[in-house]
């Protein structure tokens, strides 16, 4: 035999391939999944003994590349980022190598070989004492393996995890653009506890969607995330700025309001808002009234009043209990009261002209893009009064 041939015979893994997966039975795509993961299980840990091999042996300087990193890149064309990551796994299979015979056999799955190698990486001197009792605890799935490192290290390393949550708060960011369209974008990074926070409320915001809700789960998270901000403005717990509590302030003239064009629509900050978003605002927000002399002085102030009284919302969710649109059961904390007939057009301020949307679903009326009075007719909403349009 040569020098790299063995007298092992190892049993092949033969997948037949799937000629056309579409039409396939469920039963048939679940084995040929199960078997390419195999396929793909027994690939990586050849590639990582290989390629761990390599490293030692500096294969990389025989072959005119300054590290195995750079020999990946540009040899095998391989994105900079994963090239480092394989690198890092081969090093760590060489050098925990209990560790990497449970991979090899199957012990544990190769998300989990990863986690317990960056554990041997963060921690390389209390690691070698501790693996066999870590291999003997963990396989029981990814979630679970990471908890365990997790109580592991805290136990062995605590002044380094001291040191990842001060890096977490160093690195903290929270950026934000206003687009020319007026959408805002942006990308954060939170440190642990303030994640799990903001996680909890909006999963807490995100109940399951009705049938007919054709949201993604991103769209339906941005949802939440939207809701979390209003019900902060509308709260009784936000701080007072200026004599109030923080809210959107618009400023619209009468002509933009009731649509016939023209006119002023934008906040304090001069962001122009689209005429039916102002229409939508005033279903159920504060108005105070100015009116400007010919030279823009002020005239005269009204005081500020709700455009639904407490006592009428009141009425309205007693009534509705939920967002009215099919299928939504959306909270009344949730929702806004939208008039069927628009306020600006002078429709009624009164039950019958009343209906609970929440504001997923009040957008959408607003862009017409849900028929409110198909959506109520025969509905036990129409029957107790409301009269869509």
């Amino acid at each position: 035999m040569g020098s790299g041939e063995t007298s092992q015979v190892i049993a092949p893994i033969v997948v037949p391939r799937l000629a056309d997966p579409a039409s396939a039975s469920v039963d048939e795509r679940d084995e040929h999944l199960m078997l390419l993961e195999a396929v793909r299980h027994a690939l990586d840990v050849e590639w990582t003994e290989t390629l761990a091999a390599s490293e030692s042996a500096g294969d990389h300087d025989v072959l005119g590349y300054p590290s195995t990193v750079e020999y990946l890149k540009h040899r095998l064309r391989m994105a900079g980022s994963r090239a480092h990551r394989y690198v890092k796994n081969a090093r760590a299979a060489g050098q925990f190598r209990a560790t990497f015979a449970a991979w090899k056999h199957r012990q544990v799955s190769s998300d989990e070989a990863e986690l317990l190698f960056r554990a041997a990486e963060r921690t390389p001197d209390r690691y070698p004492e501790a693996e066999t009792i870590l291999l003997e605890l963990v396989g029981d799935g990814v979630e679970a393996t990471k908890r365990l490192l997790d109580y592991w290290r805290h136990d062995v390393d605590l002044p380094g995890v001291r040191l990842d949550v001060e890096d977490q708060l160093t690195r903290r960011r929270f950026d934000v653009t206003r687009k020319a369209n007026g959408m805002v974008t942006g990308d954060f990074a939170l440190p642990r506890t303030e994640g799990a926070a903001l996680l909890a409320s909006i999963d807490a915001l995100m109940p399951p969607p009705a049938d007919n809700d054709e949201r993604t789960t991103s769209q339906r998270r941005a949802d939440a995330l939207g809701d979390l901000a209003w019900s902060f403005l509308e709260g009784s717990e936000s701080p007072t700025v200026g004599g109030e509590r923080p809210h959107i302030n618009v400023h619209v003239d009468l002509d933009a309001l009731e649509g016939v064009g023209g006119g002023l629509h934008e906040t304090d900050e001069g962001a122009v808002f689209d005429v039916e978003a102002v229409r939508q605002l005033a279903c159920d927000a504060s108005v105070s009234r100015v009116i400007f002399g010919p030279g823009s002085e002020v005239l005269d102030v009204g005081r500020k009043t709700r455009v639904i009284p407490a006592p009428l919302r009141r009425a309205v969710v007693a009534r509705d209990r939920h967002c009215v649109a099919p299928g939504c059961r959306r909270k009344p904390g949730w929702c806004d009261v939208h008039h069927i007939v628009s306020w600006a057009d002078g429709g009624d301020t009164a039950i019958g002209n009343l209906v609970l949307l929440c504001r997923y679903h009040h957008t959408l009326v607003h862009l017409e893009k849900l028929d409110l009075a198909y959506a109520l007719e025969g509905s036990q909403f129409q029957t107790a009064g409301v009269r869509p349009t």
